[in-house]
This record gives C-alpha cells, structure tokens and sequence, in this order.
C-alpha cells in the first residue's frame, strides 16, 4: 500500500483532524481560501500517486467550487477498509458492516495561474488552545455501498499514546468526515472520527 494512503488514512489519529453525522451524498466541495494573495489559478484533488481526479478554477481571492471524483473514477482506487496495514505500534479493532470499499480525500492541492507550477495545499480546519490543543479537520470519504464503520484505532507515538475512536454511518458515495481531535503537550492525543452533516461552505488554509 503506498505510504500515502497509510499517512492519509492515519490521519484521524496522528495529526489534528474531525467530527460527524450521516447526510446525502455530496458531488462538490465550494470554499474560499483565507489570506489568498496568489492571483487566479486552479485547485485539484489528487490521488495517491499524484494524478489528478479533479480541477477547477480558482479565483482571485481563492475561492472554487471542486467536484468530488465520479463512481467510474473512483472504482479502481477503492480500498477493502479504511484503516491500513498498521505499522509497528499500533492496532485496531475498526470494521465495517457489508462488503464496501473506500478512498479518502482531504487537502486540496492549488496553483496560482502562470509561471512556475508552484504548488499550494489547502486544508480545512480549525485549531484552538494551547494545552491541550484542540484541532477539528475536515476530510471527504467515499463508500462504495452504505456501511458503518465503527472501532478503535490505538498507536504508541514516541513513547505516548494516540488513540482515534470511530463511528461512521456511511451513504453510498461521498461523505463528510470529521475528526475531533485533542493533542496534549506531553505528545498523547484522542480522537473522535465520525460522519458529519450536508456540504457548506468550508474556509481552507493554504501551506507551501
């Protein structure tokens, strides 16, 4: 599996992300950039090796209404479960109901229109405190058939726990996805991953 699809899919326990709730499947992602100073240009979602699924154009102040990737897109890049092979340290006990498939999406990857394809990534999240931190990040999970996916995903991260708790209730088709997550100075974290409610209108943070 690549090392992409592990970093990503550990992502609810390793780094800050959200919280959730069913809602209809989604077909877009509209949002505006914070601070955007890099002009026009296009934002895209891209897969695990870096091709584009999707773009769209984004305007002066950086906002872009981006489609999710279609069913016939999304079919060979579908994975039996949403939490991979683990690395040495960790275990889980998350499972899903039936027999579903899924992919995960969540930076947005933007480029300012001319000269050097310089590359930008969006992330939607919000972060508050100091000890500990608290961090919510929005990620996008597509499921091949309705499924609930439920379980504990536990890693030892130098020496601290992380621990990452999820209850999804998944809709054929994109979902939103939320992870709540608490990180303490001394490095341990817990995480509630979950469902969230229909598409708005999300505000993203642009990194190099």
């Amino acid at each position: 599996m690549p090392a992409a699809r592990v970093r990503l899919l550990l992502l609810a326990l390793l780094v800050p992300t959200l919280a959730a709730c069913g809602g209809k499947s989604l077909t877009q992602v509209r949002g505006e950039v914070r601070g955007w100073t890099y002009g026009a240009g296009s934002a895209e979602f891209l897969s695990d090796d870096l091709q584009t699924l999707t773009s769209a154009d984004l305007d002066t102040v950086g906002r872009f209404t981006l489609k999710l990737p279609d069913d016939a897109t999304m079919q060979p890049l579908l994975q039996d479960s949403l939490v991979p092979d683990l690395p040495a340290g960790c275990s889980s006990t998350v499972k899903s109901s039936g027999n579903a498939k899924f992919y995960s999406l969540g930076d947005i990857t933007a480029y300012p229109a001319g000269g050097a394809r310089n590359a930008y990534t969006l992330v939607s999240e919000d972060r508050g405190g100091s000890d500990p931190v608290r961090v919510t990040k929005r990620l996008f999970v597509y499921a091949s058939d309705a499924a609930q996916v439920n379980g504990t995903l536990s890693c030892t991260v130098r020496g601290q726990q992380a621990n990452a708790t999820y209850g999804l209730d998944l809709r054929r088709g994109w979902n939103r996805v939320a992870s709540n997550q608490t990180v303490y100075a001394s490095g341990a974290s817990s995480t509630t991953v979950s469902t969230t409610g229909e598409d708005g209108f999300d505000r993203w943070t642009a990194t190099p």
